[in-house]
């Protein structure tokens, strides 16, 4: 991420990795979403003394079984949703709960929450590669001062689309949008394939309220 001469897009990651403000955990096969339940309760509870430029970053441990992108995004949303229910915490009374919903955002321990998904299965869209499957939890608050109206979030906004242009082989998703606009549905970043491929079409795999899967 700090290479200098490949310029990584998330210009928020690159600052919290300079600043040593991420935070990581490693997820174990046999414990799963109990493990990463644990460690994200904790890190709410210690982000908002961190500063606007931090995250978790949770790797998984390799099982040895391939998977295809599409098999991924299948256990992404498994893992979703299972801290969901692992939750015990109210959702954020000023986050939607229908994923449909531009001002609806993942939440865990009563913190809004933007979810990145990285595997190993991306083999175009370079910036959604890890050699792991991992996840990171961004919360909410790192946005606040980047609003689509504001100067720093339209250069924010300018500087990460570059770099995505000059990093990737596929062009940047017509997806990314921000938070609340009408047209922007948040889940629809979470997890984007090789292609852009529209995602939204079957709706957002998460269910509020419930231990099941659509």
């Amino acid at each position: 991420m700090l290479d200098r001469n490949r310029l990584f897009p998330c210009i928020f990651g690159v600052d919290a990795v300079r600043r040593g403000t991420l935070r990581y955990t490693f997820v174990p096969a046999e414990t799963g979403v109990h493990t990463l339940a644990q460690a994200l309760t904790e890190f709410t509870e210690i982000a908002p003394a961190l500063g606007k430029r931090t995250s978790l970053v949770a790797f998984f441990e390799p099982d040895g079984v391939p998977r295809s992108i599409g098999d991924h995004e299948r256990w992404f949303w498994e893992v979703l949703q299972g801290l969901h229910a692992a939750d015990t915490e109210p959702w954020p009374p000023d986050i939607a709960t229908d994923a449909d919903d531009p001002f609806w955002e993942f939440s865990f321990a009563g913190m809004p929450l933007f979810v990145v998904a990285n595997t190993p299965a991306h083999t175009r869209r370079h910036s959604r590669y890890s050699e792991h499957f991992a996840i990171t939890f961004q919360p909410r608050f790192v946005f606040d001062d980047l609003t689509p109206d504001s100067v720093q979030g339209q250069n924010a906004r300018t500087i990460i689309r570059g770099r995505l242009h000059a990093y990737d082989e596929v062009p940047p998703t017509p997806l990314l949008g921000s938070f609340g606009d009408s047209e922007n549905r948040e889940w629809t970043q979470y997890f984007l394939g090789d292609d852009n491929r529209d995602p939204g079409a079957g709706g957002c795999p998460f269910i509020h309220g419930t231990k099941g899967m659509k």
